[in-house]
């Protein structure tokens, strides 16, 4: 099953890992942006924290596969993934195939104050007036 993720989080894959270490400033990280100080460095780090935090919900129930680079567009990062397994996110009752992806997300802490918009919870909302967070799947000939 191919799987998009839309979120009004900054996702953004920037590479940056670790520990501030001043040995390996200045230099551009995978999405493009100056790393000069610790400051940005930290910056490019939580970008990077809410991407892992994706991976590691996503994984809580499969192994994520052909994971595309989360796109930045008018405020809203989009990626696509697929699931191993048809049926992984499915929930007993719930006629949402991904029930349980949704399930798993709601509450999540993310990191803020990066380039998302000002005034969002710093928790994943997949439903309601605050939701931040949206899963869809993609219908392909192929599956």
């Amino acid at each position: 099953m191919k799987i998009t993720c839309r979120t009004l989080f900054d996702c953004s894959q920037t590479g940056v890992t670790g520990h501030f270490r001043s040995s390996e400033i200045p230099f551009r990280d995978r999405v493009g942006q100056m790393v000069h100080n610790q400051a940005d460095w930290n910056h490019s780090r939580n970008q990077q924290r809410n991407w892992e935090t994706l991976l590691q919900i996503i994984g809580l129930r499969t192994q994520p596969q052909d994971i595309s680079v989360p796109e930045h567009r008018n405020g809203v990062w989009e990626f696509e993934f697929r699931s191993e397994s048809p049926g992984v996110f499915e929930m007993h009752n719930n006629p949402d195939p991904l029930a349980g992806l949704k399930s798993d997300c709601e509450g999540v802490p993310m990191m803020l104050n990066l380039t998302e918009q000002p005034a969002m919870a710093p928790t994943i909302a997949t439903s309601g007036t605050d939701q931040n967070i949206w899963f869809s799947a993609v219908n392909t000939s192929m599956e």
